[in-house]
């Protein structure tokens, strides 16, 4: 049930943070530290300290791994961009620490392909701005997808 709740909790506020980041840029506070806040106490509240513990390794090495990324010359990803992965690394780690890491670089390699077609058609830059909220939502519905699927096999 915890992770039912996890999960819901995830997609309904970040299908809004997507919303938000394709229109301008950008990841809120008002919705990303409520979001990590709230995984927290579910968690906490209804999960047993194996998974809760896994959470906390997800949600850690992920989001220090886009911290470093976001402290880098240039300014790769901006701050909303980690905090957004510090949740969805506190959800995918509370169902194994492993998916944090897929979720993450799945990120990039989702977002990295959206950009191809502006590349080739639109005639758009490589230094061009890519929100990468949206395409942390989609690797992150992939993995979880996928964890549960290989559960039925």
């Amino acid at each position: 049930m915890v992770e039912l709740w996890m999960v819901v909790l995830t997609g309904l506020v970040g299908l809004r943070l997507s919303v938000i980041d394709l229109a301008e840029h950008r990841l809120p506070n008002r919705l990303t530290l409520p979001l990590f806040v709230s995984l927290v106490v579910v968690s906490g509240v209804g999960g047993d300290s194996v998974s809760v513990h896994g959470a906390l390794v997800g949600s850690v090495v992920s989001g220090v791994v886009f911290l470093g990324l976001a402290t880098m010359p240039g300014k790769p990803l901006g701050m909303g961009d980690v905090k957004f992965q510090f949740s969805l690394g506190w959800m995918l780690g509370y169902l194994d620490p492993a998916l944090a890491v897929m979720g993450a670089a799945g990120s990039f390699v989702v977002g990295g392909l959206s950009v191809i077609p502006q590349l080739i058609w639109s005639g758009g830059r490589a230094s061009d701005p890519v929100p990468l909220g949206p395409w942390m939502m989609v690797a992150t519905c992939c993995v979880v997808v996928g964890a549960e699927s290989l559960k039925i096999i």
